[in-house]
């Protein structure tokens, strides 16, 4: 809604639906195949907790990626599928999660579809604006150079199933001072371009020190849980900060 603007009813619960298909989509696959890790380090989700028997999910994971294609295909929107269907393929069943760099790479494409497949619908089925394109790139950027701070807290249940993440392969005080420089770089990079008010400046300046801080200053697991939360919130502000350039561009 950043970037199509608001919309209406019906437009916002087919851009919802579209983007909790693709959602469940990927997350029943991620849990089938991360259920090894998710006994160690999420032991609450269905599948570990045996909740819903691995045939089930499969059945379920192919049922609702069919949906995603067939309500894709109503809204024009096959090709954001397909490339998300593969990065989906490449992530869990050909197992490139693995790879630190290739984790997050692969996972920022999926925020890339996401934005793209909801923008496109809340607005109606139009083109991506320049505006548009810019932040979904962003976005991608930003996920890709900074998405490792969800590793942190899922260290020991990658070292049992041997992924290597970045907080595993390098020094702890390296990897974690260099999160808190990148997100200081991005904050900067953003505020100056999106120019948001002052105050909007201040609170996402805020929440970037805020998580940086906390990643370097506590090292346990359950600090790690706490300051990925303020993590998503500096992540959830910068992806806000479009907005005003494109509200600005049509004053």
């Amino acid at each position: 809604m950043v970037l199509a603007g608001p919309t209406d009813l019906l437009s916002f619960l087919m851009g919802f639906v579209w983007l909790e298909l693709h959602l469940l989509t990927f997350e029943i696959k991620n849990q089938i195949t991360g259920l090894e890790e998710d006994r160690l380090s999420k032991p609450s989700r269905p599948i570990a907790a045996g909740r819903i028997a691995v045939p089930a999910a499969q059945r379920l994971y192919i049922c609702v990626g069919a949906l995603s294609l067939a309500w894709s295909a109503f809204h024009g929107l096959l090709v954001c599928s397909a490339v998300y269907m593969v990065a989906i393929v490449c992530y869990n069943e050909c197992g490139l999660s693995r790879h630190w760099f290739l984790k997050s790479f692969l996972g920022s494409i999926g925020y890339v579809c996401y934005c793209w497949g909801t923008t496109v619908i809340f607005d109606h089925g139009h083109p991506l604006s320049n505006i548009s394109i810019a932040a979904i790139a962003i976005s991608g950027l930003l996920h890709t150079t900074t998405g490792h701070a969800q590793d942190f807290r899922d260290r020991f249940g990658d070292a049992a199933i041997g992924r290597k993440t970045l907080p595993l392969i390098l020094p702890p005080c390296l990897v974690r001072w260099s999160l808190a420089l990148l997100m200081v770089v991005w904050t900067a990079f953003l505020v100056f371009l999106w120019a948001p008010p002052y105050g909007v400046s201040m609170l996402f300046a805020a929440l970037c020190l805020t998580s940086g801080a906390r990643f370097i200053r506590d090292h346990s697991v359950e600090a790690d849980r706490k300051s990925y939360c303020y993590y998503n919130m500096w992540l959830m502000t910068a992806h806000l900060l479009p907005g005003f350039a494109r509200i600005s561009l049509s004053a």
